[in-house]
């Protein structure tokens, strides 16, 4: 069976301040992906300005994550 949930991209900072952006579950089918939590590290160096225009352009392009 397939399921399917619509996303969000949200950024996050580690105690230091480096930050990395985080998948989490919008509306929809609940996923087995999602019972943990899914982030995504940047390389170093990255700012927080540069994470948040990395998760608005995956807001923009990545939808939703389907599960089968």
């Amino acid at each position: 069976m397939t399921k399917q949930a619509t996303t969000h991209w949200r950024v996050s900072e580690y105690p230091s301040g480096r930050p990395f952006i985080v998948l989490e579950p919008l509306s929809g089918d609940t996923l087995a992906t999602f019972q943990r939590t899914i982030g995504f590290d940047l390389p170093d160096g990255t700012t927080i300005h540069e994470a948040k225009e990395i998760a608005a352009f995956l807001r923009l392009k990545l939808h939703a994550i389907t599960e089968t």
